[in-house]
């Protein structure tokens, strides 16, 4: 992963990650994420 979303993970407990342009879904693990950007790593961590 980048450094930017490392610093992200570290310190928030939800995310909200957009993998498509009309899908936002938000995360609440850091293996639930890791595992939704390696499957669409066009996903962006909206915050």
């Amino acid at each position: 992963m980048k450094k930017s979303v490392k610093k992200i993970i570290k310190k928030t407990t939800d995310f909200k990650v957009k993998i498509d342009p009309r899908t936002v879904i938000t995360v609440r693990t850091k293996e639930a994420l890791s595992y939704w950007l390696t499957e669409y790593p066009n996903a962006q961590i909206l915050s």
